[in-house]
């Protein structure tokens, strides 16, 4: 059976296309939201250690602890720590990065250094790192080898990363997707 003409219009005329224009104005919205976490978001990139080896050089020095004023002094430990990592990370590293130790043994905790003296020798970049840590706490460190260090070297946005796999933006070479080489 036809639907009458009049009967056709007069719904046109009715139909409302607000939840159409609020979807479209949320879409927009989220839209925004990811351009703007895609052009700003901080991703750090690591160099990580191939060989950790813990040092029998620790000193212990004492310093007044933050925020409680001059009322308690607090013992240091500080310990070098020697780490390898492939000669290609002598670009990347430079005195004064910070980076996080891991022992192995100990899966839990993380020990925060700082890199004191980068060196090549025989295609291998080392770093030497000084670890400190509340001297009141076990000692975490027995000397030789055994963990991973990971320096922090750059930050990256989303965007870079894109552009860096796709060999449009870079010093580095582009991802490959296929373990087929390109001639």
């Amino acid at each position: 059976m036809a639907t009458p003409f009049s009967r056709t219009t007069r719904s046109l005329q009715n139909d409302n296309d607000f939840l159409s224009q609020a979807g479209l104005l949320v879409a927009i919205l989220f839209a925004i939201m990811w351009g703007y976490w895609f052009l700003t978001a901080k991703i750090t990139s690591y160099e990580v250690s191939q060989k950790l080896y813990v040092t029998d050089k620790e000193k212990l020095f004492r310093q007044f602890s933050q925020g409680e004023g001059a009322k308690r002094v607090q013992t240091i430990r500080n310990r070098l720590i020697i780490a390898q990592f492939p000669e290609t990370a002598i670009d990347n590293i430079q005195i004064g990065q910070d980076a996080l130790i891991r022992l192995d043994g100990d899966d839990k905790l993380t020990i925060s250094a700082t890199v004191i003296n980068v060196r090549q020798t025989a295609g291998k970049t080392i770093v030497e790192l000084r670890a400190e840590i509340d001297a009141s706490l076990p000692n975490p460190f027995k000397e030789g080898d055994g963990g991973n260090v990971k320096i922090e070297v750059e930050y990256v946005t989303p965007a870079v990363m894109v552009l860096r796999a796709s060999g449009m933006f870079t010093k580095t070479p582009s991802l490959s997707s296929s373990p087929q080489r390109r001639d």
